[in-house]
C-alpha cells in the first residue's frame, strides 16, 4: 500500500513539473524567434572567412533580408611589396537582388596572388553593411610547401588550425 502512495506522489510530481516545464519552454522559443527577425542582415555563406585557396574560380553565396541589393566588388592585389596592398577592381561591380529565399550566389574569377570581395548589403531602409573577404590564390605546391613548413615549424595543433585556416584546398 506505501508503494503505491509513493508511486502516485512521484507521478503527481513528475506531471506538474513537466507542464511548467513546456510553459517555459515555448516563452523562451517565442522570444528567441522574435530577435532573430529583429537582426537580420547580410550574412556571407562561403567564404565563411579569410582563406588561401589553390583554385581560382570560386561561388560566393551569402544571405540577406527580402528586397536587399547586394553589390560585389573584387579587386586584386597588384603591389610587389608584402607590406603594401594596391587593391585595383578586377571587373564590373555584381549587382544581386534578394528575393524570397532570401539568398543569393554568384561566381567570380580571382587572379592568382591576393584578392579582395566587398560584400555590400543596401537595405529597403537605405542602411548598408560591407563584408569583406580577403583570399589569397596559390598554386597547389605553393599550398602543400606552405602547409609543410608550418607542420615543422610548428605544434601538431597550430599545423591542423593552419590548414583549416586555409579551407582543406
Amino acid at each position: 500500500m506505501m508503494k503505491k502512495i509513493i508511486a502516485s506522489a512521484i507521478v503527481l510530481l513528475a506531471l506538474s513539473g513537466s507542464s511548467v516545464l513546456a510553459h517555459g519552454d515555448t516563452t523562451q522559443q517565442t522570444t528567441a524567434k522574435e530577435t532573430t527577425v529583429e537582426q537580420e542582415s547580410l550574412r556571407v555563406i562561403n567564404p565563411r572567412r579569410d582563406m588561401v585557396s589553390g583554385d581560382n574560380n570560386m561561388v560566393l553565396t551569402f544571405s540577406a533580408p527580402e528586397g536587399t541589393t547586394v553589390t560585389i566588388d573584387v579587386y586584386y592585389n597588384t603591389s610587389v611589396s608584402n607590406d603594401k596592398q594596391n587593391y585595383v577592381q578586377a571587373y564590373d561591380t555584381i549587382e544581386v537582388e534578394i528575393g524570397a529565399l532570401k539568398r543569393g550566389w554568384t561566381e567570380v574569377e580571382l587572379k592568382k596572388g591576393l584578392n579582395k570581395i566587398d560584400f555590400t548589403a543596401i537595405y529597403k531602409n537605405g542602411s548598408e553593411e560591407v563584408i569583406t573577404r580577403i583570399i589569397e590564390v596559390k598554386d597547389m605546391e605553393e599550398v602543400k610547401q606552405q602547409v609543410e613548413k608550418s607542420i615543422i615549424n610548428t605544434s601538431s595543433t597550430e599545423a591542423l588550425k593552419n590548414i583549416a585556416n586555409t579551407g582543406g584546398k
